[in-house]
């Protein structure tokens, strides 16, 4: 166990105490100081402290036991508080002119021992430009937990010590010691462990450690096991830097959507790492909760989804599906300047040809009552098109009607030019769209964005919902690129919480995600190893300190594949986790 190193501790302040007793022993055999030993008391620190090798084995276990414990706990304070239990050691184990020659020796090596500590400061200081120590950079986590049941179980074991350390053995250090620890208890302690109130100052040090607070939700949808927390420390494998992966056990996280601002999760890391492999682990575990997958490379074969082939459907973009025939004119014009790099007149000009081809089908802007007629097809703005070569006048304004044409013909593709498929059965249900079929990206985007603003004006006429739907976006930068897509994906993020709705999106590179990063309450970084996605998220997790910055640049860019670094609970912590549906690594998931 990890606090196993309060053992050691007191294991070290315990063997100053025994090695002085010794000692001292020794100089009474050859000493004829110690023919009276109460009258040479203080002579006997004076000569303890000239006897050359005595002195100098003394020193070397107080300059190792001052660094040991330091480096241990990564905090001078906590050195310095197990240095005071020496004197608790000694009153506990001698009484009378012992004890006194005794504390008196341990006040003379107290200032050797600062002076280790000091000099440990100045090396950590001028190696790593700052003196780190955990306990007060950590303060922000010792709140206070003040309660009455923590007095009322108290009080009996002050008086138990009390009966102990005055009653019988008349021992105020010892009972003080127990005063300062109930105190603590009270104040910042995380647990009712009381009877430790009996070890006096050998319990002070576990309190302080123990009252840092990592714990984090133990309820939801269990991922992994968390194997460190971000922290200042001391001792890390990470140079120039006061922050390390501090050491846990027994925590495992969690999932918990009950507690999170809304569903969202972003999962970045690079080709093979285990992004999706992730997501499949998330949505095998929903309960109640439906999904929809876009697959662009076929590779979620999950049991009881239905999987369709976009290749062997058609959808038309321009069914209004509850929306105007303006809002869908404007949004697949938008969308075609985006995929084809349209000017603002071409843009202008597809608006008008398909506001005329609803038109021409009955459809009218201003009755909500022909929003439900059949629409046009590309293939009828291909015909209102050609109708208004003819109207044109002059050759500029026909140059630049003809220079759309050739991308209506284009959409004029089977693939678009009927609804074959029931959009609200698929949102309804478990579904993987397998998109790695369909003939060009061109195809794919239309076919993404069309499903997704649909979806969006879905779940406007759906209203206010719990979480109900996970919509799983594999290979975002697909999306992401084009303006259009870039648009509809962060107005998801940042509306579908009210709806119930959660996004797992997944990327391989960090442009283009920076509100979708603000607006997720779950992030996922597997290894990354470019430098500029390095840099992007180390700045997002780290904010503005540097330290943090090199210390998760190092984290993410050495992450093996069953690891990531996410962020979690309400002090928003840096937390290393293995993966529990990846332990097993090998050939079974080859893409992700």
């Amino acid at each position: 166990m990890y606090e196993l190193r309060h053992l050691l501790a007191n294991i070290v302040t315990l063997s100053i105490v025994i090695l002085l007793f010794v000692s001292l022993n020794s100089l009474m055999l050859f000493s004829s100081n110690f023919i009276n030993f109460n009258i040479y008391k203080n002579g006997v620190s004076d000569l303890l402290m000239n006897s050359f090798i005595l002195f100098v084995i003394i020193l070397i276990l107080v300059a190792f036991s001052s660094i040991l414990i330091s480096i241990m706990f990564s905090s001078i304070l906590i050195s310095i508080i197990y240095y005071i239990t020496t004197f608790a050691y000694a009153s506990l184990m001698f009484s009378g002119s012992y004890y006194y020659i005794i504390s008196s020796i341990l006040v003379n090596l107290f200032t050797y021992y600062i002076f280790v500590v000091i000099i440990l400061a100045l090396i950590l200081g001028l190696t790593r430009r700052t003196f780190p120590d955990e306990i007060i950079l950590n303060l922000n986590r010792m709140s206070l937990r003040f309660n009455k049941n923590k007095i009322i179980y108290g009080v009996p074991f002050i008086l138990i010590s009390y009966f102990l350390f005055i009653y019988l053995k008349f021992d105020m250090i010892l009972f003080i010691g127990s005063i300062i620890s109930s105190i603590l208890y009270v104040l910042i302690s995380r647990k009712l462990e009381f009877p430790l109130i009996l070890l006096s100052w050998f319990s002070i040090p576990y309190i302080v450690t123990n009252s840092i607070d990592f714990s984090l939700d133990n309820r939801g949808i269990e991922l992994g096991e968390i194997e460190g927390i971000l922290s200042p420390t001391i001792l890390n494998r990470i140079s120039q830097t006061r922050f390390g992966l501090k050491k846990v056990s027994s925590l495992k996280f969690y999932l918990n959507f009950d507690k999170s601002k809304n569903y969202n999760i972003l999962i970045i890391g690079t080709s093979g790492s285990g992004k999706s492999t992730l997501a499949k682990e998330i949505i095998s575990k929903l309960t109640g909760i439906s999904y929809l997958v876009f697959d662009l490379h076929g590779e979620y074969d999950i049991e009881n989804a239905i999987k369709i082939d976009m290749s062997k459907t058609s959808l038309n973009p321009l069914s209004l599906n509850g929306t105007s025939p303006r809002q869908r004119a404007l949004e697949i014009a938008y969308m075609l300047r985006s995929i084809f790099k349209l000017g603002n007149l071409q843009t202008i000009d597809i608006f008008n040809i398909i506001m005329e081809a609803y038109a021409e089908k009955g459809i009218d802007e201003n009755d909500e009552r022909t929003w439900t007629l059949k629409p046009p097809t590309f293939h009828d703005v291909l015909i209102t098109l050609e109708k208004r070569k003819k109207l044109v006048e002059n050759s500029q304004d026909l140059s630049r009607i003809s220079s759309i044409e050739p991308y209506i013909q284009f959409l004029t593709n089977q693939i678009l030019n009927n609804n074959s498929i029931n959009m609200e059965e698929i949102f309804k249900n478990n579904v993987v769209l397998d998109f790695s079929r369909v003939a060009t990206d061109e195809l794919k985007y239309i076919l993404i964005e069309t499903i997704l603003r649909d979806f969006r004006n879905y779940l406007n006429r759906r209203g206010i919902s719990n979480l109900w739907k996970f919509l799983i976006i594999d290979e975002a930068p697909f999306i992401l690129s084009k303006e259009s897509g870039l648009e509809i994906v962060e107005r998801l993020f940042a509306e579908v919480r009210k709806f119930g709705v959660g996004i797992i999106l997944i990327t391989q590179i960090t442009e283009n995600i920076e509100n979708i990063f603000q607006n997720s309450s779950y992030i996922f970084i597997f290894n990354v190893i470019e430098p500029k996605e390095l840099d992007y998220l180390s700045k997002a997790l780290g904010g503005s300190s540097q330290e943090k910055y090199m210390a998760i640049y190092e984290i993410i860019k050495s992450l093996d594949r069953a690891r990531v670094v996410t962020i979690a609970g309400d002090n928003r912590d840096i937390l290393l986790v293995k993966l529990n549906s990846l332990k097993i690594s090998g050939s079974k998931y080859v893409r992700g």
